[in-house]
């Protein structure tokens, strides 16, 4: 027993030397600033959940005037000011990597959100024509 025990470990050692003679290094450098991971953790976290609170609390504020701002087209004030006030704080605080003061890219939505919320609304504009011409039409029996 003891015979094969020691042809097995002598066989692992053998041979995984050659393949740990070939491994590439594979140190880079770290695409963040590893002082900063503690100033992130400790100031700018706590300092985001806090921005995510004040701006959802003038989004609730600001609502009654987004209102009114939302009866002109293209009606989509209240996505704009909650986007400013909420969307672009939580992004940070909660989507951003450890370490990394800006935001990967942009911290906006991206311009896909853009083309659907654009699409919808032409959507919209369609079929509100549709009823107003339905409705102006004579009645023809």
């Amino acid at each position: 027993m003891k015979k094969y025990l020691l042809l097995s470990l002598l066989s692992c050692f053998f041979l995984t030397q050659p393949a740990q003679a070939k491994a590439k290094d594979y140190t880079k450098t770290p695409d963040y600033n590893p002082y900063f991971v503690p100033f992130d953790l400790l100031i700018t976290r706590p300092l985001g959940l806090a921005t995510t609170v004040v701006g959802t609390a003038l989004f609730v504020v600001m609502s009654p005037f987004t209102a009114l701002s939302a009866i002109a087209p293209p009606h989509d004030a209240f996505e704009r000011v909650a986007d400013v006030f909420i969307v672009v704080p939580a992004t940070y605080t909660f989507l951003r990597p450890m370490g990394k003061f800006l935001c990967p890219g942009n911290c906006r939505p991206t311009d896909a959100d853009a083309a659907k919320r654009a699409a919808r609304q032409a959507l919209e504009a369609e079929s509100l024509e549709k009823a107003v011409n339905k409705s102006l039409d004579p009645v023809s029996e």
